[in-house]
């Protein structure tokens, strides 16, 4: 038979932590969005875990014919975020879609509104699109612009302001969790953004600007695009090394959401800075427009100067359909600079997609792409992709 003492002990234990519970119940609210977010009744603390996973089909072809039929884990993340007194934030993020554990978001915020300071890894902040979550993106791949130019996350430290459906994001940034230089190189990014409601329409315009430097001993950039899917073996447009030591980008953006009628834009150019006298400025430049249309009904989310959620009016849960949304997009992107004497090629892209939106936090998506190659050393192929995601974020 068990000790009387351990049998009592165990008791008290157990008597204790009910006791906690109920007086933490009484202290402590949930609710569902996607998952449990817990807060205390006066606001000060709240936390919820975050993930998403990604699973994607794609087939590629070029003139040669079929070059990859396969699958991948596109995205398999998980994290937490959260509130500490009230105005100190905080988010971390592990991707394990690679096999490997991959660090995205660390960060902490301290709230000051309607300015806040930013320090940890967190997006550099520049163009829409890439600001704007991989969950509400219209398409499976961003703009060529945002791969090709290498737009991403970084460790820095920045402040935003937003008011009034204006906002301001700039920061300094030196490395990542990954890095392993001595001596990184900075980057100085701004981005700001203004949002109009004229009637029944959102009108939103941007500009964003970064200048990055290499790391100390590294005095070459590339600048190399896929068609638009990740699944693609190569990439068709490639500048190769170039004679630089740092990078500055200019871009500007446009959207306007009218109901279940959206659509955006954006135009980037990037100047490859040289790292001697004797070197040639190399430019190169990109940018996309689309339009989208949610059949069911139901608008695009917008918020902070970026997309954000669709809120499924008749998820499938409840008996619905859900929501169907048809997008297209012209896509291009030239790395071609000839008097600096580089032949990158020119890409130019023809998406179409439809998305399925099983409820809020559940989607299907597919797409259809021809790209054509201008130049370069793959001069004359024509790519088309077929890809599927299915989706799921809380």
């Amino acid at each position: 038979m068990p000790n009387s003492k351990i049998t009592f002990a165990i008791f008290g234990a157990t008597l204790l932590l009910a006791s906690t519970s109920v007086s933490l119940a009484q202290d402590l609210n949930v609710v569902w969005k996607g998952a449990p977010e817990l807060s205390s009744d006066d606001g000060n603390y709240k936390m919820k875990i975050r993930g998403r996973i990604f699973t994607d089909w794609g087939s590629i072809s070029d003139n040669s014919g079929k070059v990859a039929d396969t699958t991948e884990l596109r995205t398999g993340r998980i994290g937490i975020e959260g509130v500490i007194m009230k105005d100190i934030k905080y988010k971390f993020g592990v991707d394990f879609a690679s096999g490997n554990s991959n660090i995205k978001n660390a960060s902490i915020e301290w709230s000051l509104k309607p300015v806040s300071i930013v320090v940890g890894q967190y997006k550099v902040p520049v163009s829409l699109e890439e600001q704007t979550s991989s969950r509400y993106i219209t398409f499976i791949e961003r703009s060529g612009i945002t791969d090709a130019f290498g737009f991403g996350r970084n460790i820095g430290i920045g402040t935003n302001f937003l008011k009034n459906n204006f906002t301001i994001k700039a920061g300094v940034f030196q490395g990542t969790v990954a890095g392993n230089s001595d001596k990184e190189g900075r980057t100085y990014a701004l981005r700001s953004t203004y949002a109009a409601k004229i009637k029944n329409a959102l009108i939103h315009i941007g500009a964003s600007a970064f200048h990055r430097e290499n790391d100390q001993g590294i005095l070459t950039k590339r600048y190399r695009q896929r068609p638009h899917h990740h699944l693609s073996p190569s990439r068709y447009v490639d500048t190769g090394n170039l004679n630089a030591k740092s990078d500055t980008f200019f871009g500007a953006e446009f959207g306007v959401v009218l109901g279940p009628l959206s659509a955006q834009t954006e135009w980037g150019r990037m100047k490859s800075n040289a790292a001697t006298s004797t070197g040639i400025d190399s430019s190169f430049s990109g940018g996309y427009v689309d339009v989208s249309y949610i059949i069911t009904g139901e608008n695009r989310g917008y918020k902070g100067g970026v997309f954000d959620r669709i809120e499924v009016a008749n998820p499938v849960s409840s008996g619905g359909a859900g929501a169907f949304q048809i997008a297209a997009r012209y896509d291009v992107i030239d790395l071609t600079d000839k008097v600096a004497d580089v032949f990158g090629g020119k890409q130019t892209s023809y998406i179409v997609g439809m998305n399925w939106y099983l409820n809020n936090y559940t989607r299907v998506m597919a797409n259809y792409s021809n790209s054509k190659i201008d130049g370069g050393n793959n001069n004359g192929q024509n790519i088309n992709t077929f890809g599927l995601r299915f989706q799921i974020d809380w």
